[in-house]
């Protein structure tokens, strides 16, 4: 009697207990969008060398592209911070300035064109150590993972 009463009272109890730790231990890490750029880049980067089974010298150059992609961060966080405040500038402004703003979204557009040349560069050097298996196995994986988005 006094071990059913324990367990109807301490179950529920330790349930709670258990869920707000493992929702605590997910605040700062790679679950959910709170976790900084370094923390979900590092989740990625182990899951697809897991994943795909990845030997330690592919390993330590996906962890040199990795790098490299961080390092550039601030340039895709300008990218999207400079739109945002071109755009208020305008809307708060008597009248737009069209001259200001398309020299901004072309400035804009430089840099995103720039980025996009850098990213291309670090996927063509990510394909390029990946065997013919492992590129199948991503493939599929990526597959998958836009029907189950579907």
């Amino acid at each position: 009697m006094l071990a059913r009463r324990f367990f109807r009272f301490a179950f529920p109890v330790l349930a709670i207990t258990a869920g707000a730790l493992f929702l605590a231990g997910c605040r700062g890490r790679h679950c959910g969008w709170n976790s900084s750029p370094e923390a979900k880049a590092d989740h990625i980067a182990k899951r697809v060398a897991k994943e795909l089974n990845l030997t330690a010298e592919q390993k330590s150059k996906l962890d040199k592209i990795k790098a490299d992609i961080l390092s550039r961060k601030g340039d895709f966080q300008a990218v999207h911070a400079g739109l945002k405040e071109t755009l208020l500038g305008q809307i708060r402004s008597p009248s737009v300035d069209q001259a200001k703003l398309n020299q901004g979204l072309e400035d804009r557009e430089a840099k995103i064109k720039e980025l996009r040349s850098f990213m291309v560069a670090e996927f063509a050097e990510f394909h390029a150590m990946l065997d013919s298996a492992q590129r199948e196995k991503l493939a599929s994986h990526l597959e998958r993972m836009e029907r189950h988005c579907r």
